[in-house]
């Protein structure tokens, strides 16, 4: 889902990072280091303090994989469509839903964009002019988001 991705860059956090450096440690060929060496240890460090670095602390990033809905239904009218919700914003957390595509032969379609590693139940529904008239008769079904995109491909009503 796309909120999902959203970052707080804003608030950007600083590590201070020390480099250990030894004066006058041997080279490989048992001399002391060159001058090219010790300007850069010394390095241009805006805070004055030529032994530390500051180095960006970058949040790990959100990682959202596709998965595609399937389920085989006939619809009576065109004002009739399928769709899926459930308990992640991204399926609409109950109080809305995500309509499918009718591809042929009465099979309806869509993928969604969800987190890896994501609990997610849900359900399919019946919307007619925009309202739920029926949903599933099965419990609610189960999804668990891994590293790789999905396929769900259910009948309905059956586990």
């Amino acid at each position: 889902c796309q909120t999902a991705e959203r970052r707080d860059w804003e608030h950007e956090e600083w590590e201070v990072v020390s480099e250990h450096l030894v004066e006058g440690e041997d080279g490989r060929n048992g001399s002391v280091e060159d001058s090219d060496s010790k300007e850069w240890e010394q390095g241009d460090c805006c805070d004055g303090d030529s032994k530390a670095k500051r180095v960006a602390a970058v949040p790990p990033m959100f990682q959202n994989i596709h998965v595609s809905f399937r389920v085989h239904y006939i619809t009576h009218s065109d004002t009739q469509l399928i769709g899926v919700t459930g308990d992640h914003e991204c399926l609409g957390q109950w109080h809305s839903y995500v309509p499918l595509r009718c591809d042929k032969d009465g099979f309806w379609s869509q993928s969604i964009s969800l987190p890896v590693d994501t609990r997610v139940e849900w359900k399919f529904i019946l919307v007619e002019n925009g309202k739920v008239r029926r949903w599933e008769e099965c419990s609610n079904r189960t999804l668990v988001t891994e590293h790789e995109d999905q396929i769900v491909h259910q009948w309905w009503g059956y586990h």
